[in-house]
């Protein structure tokens, strides 16, 4: 792309990881685009399956599309160095197994002008399964503006959904590389201290199930995601904006349900640490059930 050129009104940013199957149709969804004004930057993480040729193939036919290649660095590497190479006053996130719909943009812009306020908005996306099948979601808080406290209590924002001013992710230095999951979660979180999260009310795509995705249900991961609210609360300000009965709620749960996944694999030793978290969070007769289950379990395999 010219950087002469005039600026694209957006950046979509697409980060990739050995997704061939998927990233070829993911591109076409951006290529469908109702609203034409947008520039697509393809970062392709050290991918090992082919999908840099791909890549290569769809940039060499549009102008609009740049190929970006470096070494494997993880999802929080590949997309800062796509927020590096956004030249967009507004940036959306496109990851390579999902697809959006073909007025996304145009909907982006509608609500932009709409709202001169707004800097960082978000839709919701439905499901797409590997048989083809759509589950319809109607979305969540799409009612009302929301920030720290909502997304604290749960994540609800999907990338592929969002759409923010560039100027917010440099406030924050952009993802940060300490996580291999859960990235986007630590990201609107410390962005959740410099701009509200307002309600765009309609779908934006399909979030692709897969039997590949990064955002598998495990204790690890629990735990990870509770590291991420605990650093959010003791270093970026979470005590000044979040009530403690919600911020004790919130880690009590987290930490419970770390501790069923490691029982649930047979991790009996972080299952108890995980669960031991969560009582001195919050205590409850259902953590109290699942700790003494746990130390019967381990009792039980000692004998053994």
């Amino acid at each position: 792309m010219d950087k002469a050129d005039s600026l694209p009104f957006f950046s979509c940013i697409m980060p990739v990881y050995n997704h061939r199957a998927y990233v070829g149709p993911a591109i076409e969804s951006v290529l469908a685009q109702t609203f034409r004004d947008w520039e697509l930057v393809v970062v392709d993480d050290g991918s090992a399956d082919g999908s840099g040729e791909t890549i290569d193939a769809f940039a060499a036919k549009d102008a609009r599309i740049a190929a970006v290649h470096q070494a494997n660095g993880g999802e929080a590497a590949a997309r800062n160095r796509g927020l590096a190479a956004a030249r967009a006053p507004w940036v959306c996130f496109l990851d390579s197994d999902d697809l959006w719909y073909p007025d996304a943009l145009q909907n982006y812009a509608e609500f932009i002008a709409a709202h001169p306020e707004a800097t960082f908005f978000y839709g919701y996306r439905h499901r797409l399964d590997e048989d083809g099948t759509i589950t319809e979601s109607p979305g969540e808080f799409q009612g009302r503006v929301t920030g720290a406290a909502e997304l604290f209590g749960r994540m609800f924002l999907s990338s592929l959904c969002v759409c923010f001013h560039r100027e917010l992710a440099g406030r924050i230095g952009g993802y940060d590389l300490t996580w291999r999951v859960s990235t986007d979660y630590d990201f609107y979180l410390r962005l959740s201290r410099h701009t509200r999260f307002w309600p765009l009310g309609k779908a934006t795509g399909l979030r692709r199930r897969h039997g590949t995705n990064i955002s598998q249900r495990t204790g690890r991961t629990r735990m990870m995601q509770a590291a991420i609210l605990e650093r959010f609360v003791n270093e970026f300000g979470g005590r000044e904006l979040l009530p403690p009965a919600s911020i004790a709620r919130r880690l009590s749960r987290i930490y419970f349900s770390a501790g069923r996944e490691f029982f649930r694999e047979h991790n009996i030793h972080q299952a108890l640490d995980a669960l031991r978290r969560a009582k001195t969070y919050r205590p409850s007769l259902r953590i109290a059930a699942w700790w003494l289950l746990a130390r019967m379990w381990r009792s039980t395999k000692r004998e053994g």
